[in-house]
């Protein structure tokens, strides 16, 4: 299989990201410091096929992380400079 790009994601907000083609979902709870955010990172498979295994299971799953813990340090930074403002 292909590599996991950021354009096969649905970002739905800071928190939830959806992985398209595989209709994977992926929640974190909105920890106030944002680098615990992974720590809560929640991965709901039951609408992906079942050979959505492996290497490109993980790859997805990494890639949903990435997209996430970047959405929430962005809010986060936002947050801050609302707050200085």
């Amino acid at each position: 299989m292909a590599a996991v790009s950021r354009d096969e994601f649905k970002i739905r907000s800071e928190l939830e990201a959806v992985h398209i083609p595989t209709g994977a979902a992926f929640r974190v709870y909105p920890y106030s410091d944002p680098d615990d955010v992974l720590q809560s990172l929640k991965a709901d498979w039951s609408r992906a096929p079942a050979e959505c295994t492996g290497d490109y299971a993980e790859q997805v799953l990494r890639m949903a992380s990435q997209l996430l813990l970047e959405r929430t340090l962005r809010a986060a930074s936002d947050r801050r400079m609302e707050m200085a403002a």
